[in-house]
C-alpha cells in the first residue's frame, strides 16, 4: 500500500474514512465497530497498540527519539436520529455523528498513514483515539493510565470542527481556550396547598423564579466584568394543576468559567443563596453541580513555538477570543503542554444538530495541520 501524499489522493482517502465512520456512530465507550474499522486501517502499521477506556486505541510510532508528541481524536457519536439524506447516513437508528468526531478520526487516520511512511520526524508519535468525550469523559482515565509517562509525551495536540469559522480555516490562540463547565441541578421543596389558601403553603414555583433572578443578579454584580462566565437555567419544572400551589420545583442549567477560583466562587454563592431562601421562606433547596471538565488552556509557550509555522498556512487565523463550549481535551494539558485548535466548516449548522454536515474538503486542512505540527522541533 502506497501513501497518498498527493493532496487530491489523500482527500479521497480522508473522504472514504469519513463516510465509513459516519455510518457507524456508537455511544460512550461501546465503540466496537468504530474500533474495528480503525484497526483495519492502522493494524498493519509499524506501531505499538494499547487499548484504553474499553474500546479506545493508542498507537505509538517509534521514530528512535527519546520524547513523543501526542495527537488526539475523539470517537463517540450522539444519541439522536439523523435527518440528512446523503448516501452515507447513519446505519444505526437513533445514533448520529453530529459533533464531527467522525471527521476527527478520519484526519487522524490519514495522518497515521503519513507518520507510518515518514521515518525522519523529530519526535516519536502517539495517536490517541479516545472514547466517551460526549458522556463520561474518556480523556481523564487515559491521562491516568500511565501512557504519557511510558512514552515520555512532551506535547499534545487536538482539533475540533467549528461551524462558525470559514470553511477550512484553522484557528487557535494561546492561553484560555474553553471554560470549565458543570451541569447544575436545583431542587426546591415547598409546601403544596390549594390556591384559595395560598397563605398556608410555600410556593416552590414562585421561589424558583425569584431564585433564578437572584443568582443571575449575583453573576452580574459579583463577578468582575473582565472574567467571562456563563450561568443559565434552561429548564424549570413545577406545579401539578392550575389552582394548586406548587410544592416542588426542579431547575436544570449550566455554569461555566475560565478560572477555577471563579467557578468555585459561583458554586459557593449558588448554595449560599439557597441557604438564605431556606431561612427566609422555610423551604428546602438542594444544589448539585457536576464535576464537569476542566478549562482548556492552551500552553502559551507551545503556541508561540508553533505560531510562526501556522502563520505560513494560508488558512490559519488566530482566534480573537476563547469559546464557551467545554471539552475533556483539557485533561491532556495536565500531563504535558497542549494546544487545541478549531477547524471551520463554514456551514453554519450547529454542533449537535441532527442535520450536522460539512464540505469534506476541509478534512485536508486538518490533515495538513497535523502534518505541519509533526515537523516542528
Amino acid at each position: 500500500m502506497t501513501t497518498p501524499f498527493n493532496d487530491q489522493e489523500m482527500l479521497t482517502t480522508l473522504i472514504r474514512h469519513h463516510r465509513t465512520l459516519h455510518q457507524i456512530p456508537e455511544i460512550g465507550d461501546q465503540l466496537f465497530e468504530t474500533q474495528e474499522y480503525i484497526m483495519s486501517i492502522i493494524g498493519h502499521m509499524d506501531c505499538e497498540f494499547t487499548t484504553v477506556v474499553n474500546t479506545g486505541i493508542c498507537a505509538f510510532f517509534d521514530k528512535g527519539r527519546e520524547e513523543t508528541v501526542a495527537y488526539r481524536s475523539d470517537m463517540d457519536g450522539l444519541t439522536m436520529p439523523e435527518v440528512n439524506t446523503h448516501r452515507f447516513v447513519s446505519q444505526h437508528p437513533g445514533k448520529m455523528h453530529g459533533c464531527g468526531h467522525d471527521a476527527h478520526m478520519s484526519m487522524l487516520l490519514g495522518f497515521a498513514e503519513y507518520v507510518h511512511r515518514t521515518p525522519d520526524l523529530p519526535y516519536n508519535v502517539l495517536l490517541i483515539f479516545q472514547p466517551a468525550e460526549e458522556t463520561t469523559g474518556g480523556a481523564r482515565p487515559i491521562t491516568q493510565s500511565g501512557i504519557f509517562e511510558k512514552y515520555q509525551v512532551i506535547r499534545t495536540f487536538g482539533l475540533h470542527l467549528w461551524p462558525n469559522l470559514p470553511k477550512g480555516q484553522i484557528a487557535t490562540k494561546g492561553g484560555p481556550m474553553m471554560p470549565k463547565s458543570s451541569e447544575i441541578s436545583i431542587e426546591i421543596k415547598g409546601k403544596s396547598t390549594h390556591a384559595a389558601t395560598a397563605h398556608k403553603g410555600i410556593d416552590a414555583l414562585y421561589l424558583a423564579t425569584q431564585y433564578i433572578a437572584d443568582i443571575y443578579r449575583m453573576q452580574a454584580e459579583e463577578i468582575p466584568a473582565d472574567q467571562r462566565t456563563l450561568l443559565k437555567i434552561c429548564r424549570l419544572n413545577s406545579g401539578t394543576a392550575r389552582n394548586v400551589i406548587a410544592g416542588r420545583a426542579s431547575l436544570l442549567g449550566t455554569m461555566r468559567a475560565f478560572k477555577l477560583e471563579t467557578f468555585d466562587f459561583m458554586e459557593m454563592r449558588l448554595k449560599a443563596i439557597a441557604g438564605e431562601y431556606e431561612e427566609r421562606y422555610g423551604c428546602k433547596i438542594s444544589v448539585h453541580c457536576s464535576d464537569g471538565y476542566l478549562p482548556v488552556v492552551n500552553d502559551k509557550e507551545l503556541y508561540q513555538l508553533i505560531k510562526p509555522q501556522l502563520n505560513d498556512l494560508s488558512y490559519y487565523q488566530e482566534l480573537p477570543e476563547a469559546v464557551m463550549i467545554s471539552e475533556d481535551f483539557s485533561y491532556y494539558g495536565t500531563k504535558a503542554p497542549s494546544v487545541f485548535a478549531l477547524l471551520g466548516t463554514g456551514a453554519k449548522i450547529p454542533l449537535h444538530s441532527n442535520n450536522f454536515d460539512f464540505d469534506e474538503e476541509i478534512l485536508l486542512s486538518g490533515y495538513n495541520y497535523f502534518k505541519l505540527l509533526s515537523h516542528i522541533s
